[in-house]
């Protein structure tokens, strides 16, 4: 089978890190051709460099001109590339659709961003209302119209599909839940130590649109200010620059001598490096597709503390640390929770491991199954 890859949506960050993952499987099928249409961007270059021999993977690399370019390229110049190698079926990647053609698409949807209604409640609540139009509505419009043509989604956990039944009409469709997380024993670390009599390091991995409302930082900076002025022993490393945060009407620069500004960080040791003992990941988010940063900790055998929403307990399981979103009290509580815990924190965190690694493992582990059950429809 001939199969047109559309990743025309990846740049870089966790969907990057996806693309990766997809590009090993890929490369291990030998029943079927891959013609990958992808970003001529220098992080997606240096990924598919190294599977330029494959006989089965075809790249092409076009240079981002935009969203209507996008559009234009995928629902014409596609179609010669359909007719000229027999595409039998089309992946979208990136989470788009063509309208003019009748072939088979699957689609992809990576950004629950666009279908939660309780984030645009969070906008109207704030009376956001231009910022919702913007950043949430319009794309959701385009994206609806497409996934409402649909009739075949993947998706990375069962929380999408619920949020996904609250915005679609009600055609027929199977969804494809796959997982996008290596989860072999060897990709776990062993949890990391913790004695809270030592300095706590508190880490927030984030990237520059850390000031949208569905990241709720606000919820982060509340809590370190708070632990800060009853003078916890701590500080932050945070993977934003010190320019970003200081330009931002959230960040309060009192806790500028607290924190380390790491940046974004694209080197993947040191990445691993900052998941390092005594330290606590806290995530802020309304709504998570899966939350890479939360895996990555969980991973890493961090200790991590999550809002008390439907995507968490989906995604990581019921044994996380959690919080009510919007109420840094809950935070703190959780906090001390964590510290004053009479348990052993090396046996939560293996079982919090453990789970995710089952929920991982009750998935499609590979592209390739999903591609093996579209030759029996």
């Amino acid at each position: 089978m001939n199969i047109l890859v559309n990743a025309l949506g990846i740049k870089d960050s966790g969907g990057l890190r996806i693309f990766n993952k997809l590009l090993i499987e890929l490369s291990t099928d030998t029943t079927n051709t891959h013609y990958v249409i992808c970003n001529e961007s220098k992080a997606v270059l240096s990924s598919i460099a190294q599977y330029s021999r494959e006989k089965n993977l075809h790249f092409i690399a076009i240079i981002n001109k935009g969203i209507l370019h996008r559009l234009y390229y995928e629902n014409f110049h596609f179609r010669k590339l359909i007719d000229i190698e027999d595409i039998q079926l089309i992946y979208n990647f990136s989470g788009t659709f063509q309208f003019f053609t009748r072939i088979p698409q699957l689609i992809k949807i990576q950004n629950l961003l666009f279908f939660s209604k309780k984030l645009d409640s969070i906008y109207f609540f704030r009376g956001h209302y231009l910022l919702w139009l913007k950043q949430i509505f319009l794309k959701r419009l385009i994206l609806n119209f497409m996934l409402n043509k649909s009739s075949y989604i993947e998706i990375q956990s069962r929380h999408v599909k619920d949020n996904l039944s609250e915005f679609l009409n009600s055609r027929p469709r199977d969804f494809f839940i796959k997982s996008d997380v290596l989860v072999s024993k060897n990709s776990f670390h062993k949890p990391k130590k913790y004695d809270f009599s030592k300095k706590i390091k508190f880490l927030y991995v984030v990237g520059p649109h850390f000031d949208y409302d569905h990241k709720n930082f606000l919820d982060f900076v509340n809590v370190m200010t708070y632990l800060n002025d009853k003078g916890l022993n701590f500080e932050i490393n945070v993977t934003l620059t010190k320019e970003q945060l200081e330009n931002s009407k959230i960040w309060n620069l009192s806790l500028n001598s607290k924190t380390n500004f790491l940046g974004y960080i694209s080197d993947h040791q040191k990445m691993r490096d900052i998941y390092c003992d005594n330290s606590i990941l806290i995530s802020t988010s309304i709504i998570e597709t899966l939350g890479l940063h939360v895996i990555e900790a969980i991973k890493n055998g961090v200790i991590v503390i999550t809002p008390n929403e439907n995507y968490a307990s989906s995604v990581y399981g019921k044994n996380v640390f959690k919080y009510e979103l919007f109420d840094y009290h809950s935070l703190h509580k959780t906090i001390m929770i964590i510290i004053n815990y009479k348990d052993s924190h090396t046996n939560r965190i293996l079982s919090i491991q453990d789970n995710f690694r089952q929920f991982e493992m009750q998935k499609n582990q590979s592209t390739l199954e999903i591609f093996r059950q579209f030759r029996t429809k």
